[in-house]
């Protein structure tokens, strides 16, 4: 059982949580069901002892397991009791190497050398990361860190799972299989989320809320009936018999990824969603598209012209999984500016998207960091967008009123996805890339 009161507030900030309760049973498998901002990462951080220990901030209270105050221990004593996924994988990845990331906190335990090689070997077949052992954590796909994350926390196997929004990134194939593994785990899971997945369904013995003072029933979540404002316009974005080569500079051994798109082209106005497994090329192919990198072959055209990566840049807005490798000044207000939009422009998209001017980027929510990112975004008015997984750590209204802000300004957008029922809500053609092909749905 764990049971704690909680009260924290951060440095000169009003509290976060104040005398907030909460109960959890042994094994017990708990949801919880919260907006970006309204505490998830704060709660996870503070029971696994980043907050205050090395963000800072002040708090009281305890949180019992069995019998023992584990906000009393420091952190790096709490690894077999409590452990974490992050939302913001980045922040979590400390080494050069897979292998070597599972290990380290098994060197941490003082487990022997036969005990680690067994927990790195189950749980890098468990999220099927077995031939990317040696590889450089550097070259994975979002949703491959976010399963080598998922590899890290049950290698070590604490008594309490916290995965903060740790389905949002895998595919559906791997949500599903995340699924069922934490059905037949037998240890207490607490997740935390923004919206409600359709595989969440039988996870979970629990779906509850956070509350002022604690945790409380969720309200059933639906998706909204989406009221998209499509416009097809003139200007059409092409890519034409495009190849894309990268090969793992880490490992030899993995051979050399290639994607063909053989024609894909998207109008002005227009929503397209694209599809397809984790590692499969959709971002790839999005920095290609933005002129982030440069294909082995073929062309990226708008309006028959074609466009050199330079003249990509300006013409398709990419909006990345992590936002935050697109913010770089201290506040809001810093960030929107920087696009040189006029005070009434900024201040239009500081109301569309709910967002305080004065508030500093690196202390926002994940989710928020997301609002952030689309705001920047839709203030360059860029006639091209790509969305890579926008919908992830945010509610569904949230994610439609950002897709129907730029669509409204006529701005043709591509929408990349794991959400079944993001992809079926929308309008617009579905893409898919499959065996290193990109082909229409």
């Amino acid at each position: 059982m764990l049971d704690a009161e909680i009260s924290f507030s951060y440095e000169k900030g009003p509290k976060v949580f104040d005398h907030f309760r909460f109960r959890v049973s042994s094994g017990e498998k708990l949801l919880v069901i919260a907006p970006p901002g309204s505490g998830k990462t704060t709660l996870a951080k503070l029971l696994t002892g980043a907050l205050p220990s090395y963000s800072g901030g002040n708090s009281d209270g305890y949180a019992r397991l069995d019998s023992m105050d584990i906000l009393s221990m420091p952190a790096a004593l709490r690894m077999e009791r409590v452990g974490r996924v992050s939302q913001n994988t980045d922040e979590m990845l400390l080494f050069s190497s897979v292998m070597e990331e599972i290990s380290f906190p098994l060197v941490n335990l003082g487990l022997d050398a036969e005990e680690r090689e067994r927990r790195i070997s189950d749980s890098l077949s468990l999220f099927g990361l077995e031939r990317y052992r040696d590889v450089s954590t550097s070259e994975l796909s979002g949703g491959e860190k976010r399963r080598l994350m998922l590899a890290v926390l049950f290698a070590v196997d604490p008594d309490i799972y916290i995965l903060d929004e740790s389905f949002d990134e895998l595919s559906p194939l791997w949500r599903e299989r995340l699924a069922a593994i934490i059905r037949d785990l037998d240890r207490t899971v607490i997740a935390f989320g923004s919206h409600v997945l359709k595989e969440y369904d039988e996870a979970f013995s629990k779906v509850i809320a956070l509350g002022r003072d604690g945790l409380v029933p969720c309200p059933s979540a639906v998706l909204p009936s989406p009221c998209i404002p499509e416009r097809h316009g003139s200007s059409l974005l092409t890519v034409d018999d495009l190849m894309i080569e990268r090969s793992h500079r880490s490992s030899g051994d993995l051979g050399t990824f290639r994607l063909i798109v053989p024609h894909f082209g998207i109008r002005s106005g227009e929503c397209a969603v694209l599809l397809g497994e984790n590692g499969s090329g959709k971002s790839t192919l999005s920095r290609v598209m933005c002129g982030l990198l440069e294909e082995r072959k073929g062309q990226v055209i708008l309006d028959g012209a074609r466009l050199s990566c330079r003249e990509r840049r300006h013409s398709v807005a990419y909006l990345m999984q992590n936002p935050y490798e697109e913010l770089f000044l201290p506040t809001v207000l810093d960030e929107l500016r920087s696009t040189g939009a006029s005070a009434d422009s900024i201040d239009k998209v500081l109301g569309l998207f709910h967002l305080d001017g004065n508030e500093y980027v690196q202390e926002m929510s994940y989710g928020r960091a997301k609002m952030l990112q689309a705001a920047l975004f839709l203030l360059l008015e860029r006639p091209f967008a790509i969305f890579d997984e926008m919908d992830s750590a945010l509610p569904y209204d949230c994610f439609l009123a950002v897709l129907e802000a730029y669509l409204g300004k006529g701005t043709g957008v591509l929408v990349i996805t794991h959400d079944t029922r993001i992809a079926s809500a929308i309008p617009g053609r579905r893409m898919m890339i499959e065996e290193g092909c990109l082909h229409e749905c």
